[in-house]
């Protein structure tokens, strides 16, 4: 291997550095304007450390607002989404490398080809069908909806898994006596559990940050979710933004959490997915 020149290495650490701070910034400013008593944050020039931090706009969310429902909801729907998602992808992908399936590839590619569809396209479809049923202003009707759009990728991502490991581990958890399914469930799914984690991620994502369906299927206020709860928070006239930051920081810190614990999974199922797709 050839070490890199001073320069070289100066000037890399420095660009990382650069685009750090461009990242790390936006989420700097939320917290900061979340942790501002009100007559602060008009200030000019702003101040990008207050000495008078305070929690009262975090306070005013959990106490005032009912803005532990809207979190509530959320987390309902996101995991109802996930989970529903990942156990359909991995039956319908296992049945896909595992069974002699005419026309299997061409219907891969459909599935993805439905990814491609507009979502605005199919909000009166929905909607009618959700009011039809009787679903609206439910978190069936939102879990539902999102993992019909999670689901054609989610597929996608563990047909490559399931091709990467060796029909003859099936053929001998069978022979050993294992039933179809119980060698799915004992043998398999462990060694796709990087691709599982990795749907699981990407669905629980597009759950949780959506906002078009949720404004559409939903009309009861008890029924928001945090994307609308923080859309709501913007009025006509006047917005608290040391509230509404504090609720995009209270939103925002579970997905940066989750992404931080399972981002290596999420990298390893696409570079699967794309090779052996």
């Amino acid at each position: 291997m050839t070490r890199r020149p001073p320069m070289a290495s100066a000037a890399l650490a420095l660009a990382l550095g650069l685009a750090a701070a461009v990242t790390v910034f936006p989420f700097y400013w939320m917290l900061n304007t979340s942790l501002k008593p009100p007559h602060e944050v008009f200030l000019s020039p702003p101040a990008f450390a207050s000495e008078n931090w305070t929690l009262a706009a975090y306070d005013t969310l959990l106490r005032v607002r009912p803005f532990g429902r809207y979190f509530l909801n959320s987390l309902v729907v996101s995991a109802g989404s996930t989970l529903l998602s990942v156990v359909l992808a991995a039956l319908a992908a296992y049945g896909f490398t595992r069974f002699h399936i005419r026309g299997a590839g061409a219907l891969v590619v459909f599935l993805l080809f439905t990814k491609m569809l507009p979502e605005t396209l199919l909000i009166i479809p929905y909607f009618r069908l959700m009011s039809e049923l009787g679903l609206l202003n439910t978190h069936f009707a939102l879990i539902l909806a999102y993992s019909s759009f999670a689901l054609p990728f989610s597929v996608w991502i563990l047909i490559g898994f399931f091709r990467s490991i060796p029909r003859e581990i099936d053929e001998a958890a069978i022979v050993d006596g294992a039933s179809r399914l119980s060698a799915f469930f004992r043998v398999i799914l462990p060694l796709a559990r990087p691709g599982l984690v990795a749907v699981a991620l990407f669905t629980f994502l597009i759950s949780w940050n959506a906002y078009v369906w949720a404004l559409v299927l939903t009309t009861d206020p008890s029924m928001f979710v945090l994307s609308v709860s923080i859309a709501n928070m913007v009025g006509e006239y006047r917005v608290q933004w040391n509230e509404l930051m504090a609720a995009a920081m209270i939103a925002a810190a579970p997905v940066m959490v989750l992404y931080a614990l399972l981002e290596r999974h999420l990298v390893s199922a696409i570079t699967a997915g794309a090779v052996e797709g």
